[in-house]
């Protein structure tokens, strides 16, 4: 552990990948915090841009920072890599086409001594073109959940399950591999730290304060409905529901929707992403039957009962018609609200 003025260190790990329009903008939040002992940690992951070149002229006027250039091999490649380097008390993920308050990393460190928290989270904007959605407001003071309480909160998604709008002791992420290969990475990995953190009697810090901008982009892997990343976000919360088994009431909806995205999306699939879909659209039939009963008799959403019902057929004609509603809801939604 490094101290600066009695500070402890605190690694930023940016995982950079085409985003040489964006990369900027993150990266003055990044240098420009009020919180100066920092370790910047650029894992640039095989760009064919300007954006690892971007990345070494920041790193040429600032000692703190390390650029990492490696081969392609995606996200949870890269947030393993940076986790490796990293040699902070603490640990925070940005993602290089957000950006960051200049008070952020400052407000979490503060926050994580003063509570003695082992993760602090903050609330985050949504950034669309020319559109700034935030957080409803509540009251400012700090939540503070300990022991089982933290599952209780993470489940309902008082934390959300990306890996980006927190703050970490190392403790926390002592053996921690986000799957390689695969996206959704944050699903797979928050469950598990934040049970393990639960075992331990550990504490979470949850901020009021908005501190975390997410730009939402239509080339974002959260908004590419593609055959495989539908199969990883399946397979992600599914682990997470097995892994959290005493909370599926709160985690149901989740499952149920991402069946609606393969539902919808399945007519436009290839035939070899039709083969490659064709297990998982087996286990979410299967899944949809078993959950039946438990979801009529509950008080969930009309949409998740609907897509209960019928995610437990898949007849060709059906799945084409769920593909003529997708196309017609993109053509009057979304359209000029991404980047």
């Amino acid at each position: 552990m490094e101290l600066m003025n009695g500070k402890p260190l605190v690694s930023v790990v940016i995982p950079v990948y085409n985003v040489h329009n964006y990369v900027r903008q993150c990266l003055d939040t990044i240098f420009n915090q009020t919180y100066r002992n920092l370790e910047i940690i650029l894992v640039d992951d095989g760009s064919t841009d300007e954006s690892g070149s971007i990345c070494d002229s920041y790193a040429m006027h600032d000692a703190r920072t390390q650029v990492l250039h490696t081969e392609n091999r995606g996200l949870a490649s890269a947030r393993n890599l940076g986790l490796k380097k990293a040699k902070g008390e603490y640990l925070s993920f940005v993602d290089s086409d957000d950006w960051i308050e200049l008070n952020t990393i400052e407000t979490l460190v503060n926050t994580a001594i003063l509570e003695n928290a082992d993760i602090v989270v903050a609330a985050r904007h949504f950034e669309y073109m020319g559109k700034t959605d935030s957080p409803k407001k509540r009251d400012s003071k700090t939540l503070i959940f300990r022991g089982s309480e933290i599952l209780d909160a993470y489940a309902q998604g008082m934390f959300g399950d990306v890996v980006w709008n927190k703050l970490y002791h190392m403790d926390c992420l002592s053996g921690v591999q986000f799957p390689d290969g695969h996206n959704y990475e944050d699903v797979a990995v928050m469950p598990k730290v934040m049970k393990a953190l639960a075992d331990q009697e550990g504490k979470v810090a949850l901020l009021s304060e908005a501190l975390f901008h997410f730009r939402m982009r239509k080339s974002s892997i959260s908004h590419t409905r593609s055959c495989r990343n539908i199969i990883d976000s399946w397979n992600a919360y599914h682990r997470k529901l097995v892994l959290l088994t005493g909370y599926k009431v709160w985690l149901l909806p989740s499952l149920f929707r991402i069946i609606s995205y393969m539902w919808i999306n399945y007519s436009s699939f290839s035939k070899e992403e039709k083969a490659m879909a064709k297990e998982t659209v087996r286990e979410m039939q299967a899944f949809s039957k078993m959950h039946f009963r438990q979801v009529l008799r509950r008080k969930y959403k009309p949409a998740v009962k609907i897509v209960c019902l019928v995610s437990q057929f898949k007849s060709p004609a059906f799945l084409r018609i769920c593909s003529c509603v997708r196309i017609i809801r993109c053509c009057r939604r979304e359209n000029n609200l991404f980047d």
